[in-house]
């Protein structure tokens, strides 16, 4: 079974949004992978650049195991068979959204 990993960010201020990468979370937080952050971490990393930045902050981790699902007549399907998505949003450093959802959360289509 794999698992992957989508780790993203945005910030919106003044009318402009700007992308927050994996990169400059891991970075932020002190750890080495994307396994290693947890909800509360991006919580807090969120809630801190939100404040620093005195505006609203966008942070989601979508974890999407793959495996063999759909299987029949000796065949198989290689595809997600489980999914947790989290989403945190700050405004100002007050936390105003916490979600984890088991599947894609559509919120986050509003700053993508």
């Amino acid at each position: 079974m794999e698992i992957e990993y989508n780790i993203a960010g945005r910030i919106l201020k003044d009318g402009e949004t700007r992308a927050i990468s994996l990169a400059e979370i891991l970075s932020s937080a002190g750890v080495a992978s994307a396994a290693d952050l947890s909800e509360e971490t991006l919580a807090a990393y969120c809630k801190s650049v939100s404040e620093q930045n005195a505006c609203k902050v966008y942070v989601w981790k979508d974890r999407e195991e793959y495996g063999n699902a759909n299987v029949f007549n000796g065949g198989s399907d290689y595809e997600v068979v489980n999914e947790v998505c989290f989403l945190v949003v700050c405004d100002c450093g007050q936390e105003v959204v916490r979600e984890t959802t088991n599947h894609w959360n559509e919120k986050i289509d509003e700053v993508i």
